[in-house]
């Protein structure tokens, strides 16, 4: 049995590091790739094509048609994103933020 229970605890002690990994590489990487996203928005893009970028990037909430809007990538839990001001349906500017 003493076997076993080191097998069980190395086994969690891989899990849990996998998952801490996994998170410590989102937060890592998120500066990166949220700029990235933000470049992709461009003044004159239709609001139609903001969501499908920000939507096919898993960023929320839906920006507005018209005026400021934040877009944050969900999985830093808001924390990244992109400031885009829209005017009569069409993205006026872009800016990518950071809350800290």
């Amino acid at each position: 049995m003493n076997r076993f229970r080191k097998l069980l605890n190395v086994i969690a002690g891989i899990l849990m590091l996998a998952g801490m990994s996994y998170y410590i590489y989102i937060f890592a990487s998120a500066e990166s790739r949220v700029r990235l996203i933000c470049n992709q928005i461009k003044p004159g893009m239709s609001a139609e094509q903001l969501r499908q970028v920000a939507s096919s990037n898993g960023m929320a909430p839906e920006p507005k048609e018209s005026g400021l809007s934040f877009v944050v990538e969900t999985k830093t839990f808001g924390r990244y994103g992109c400031e885009v001001i829209t005017e009569k349906g069409f993205v006026k500017e872009s800016t990518y933020i950071f809350a800290d």
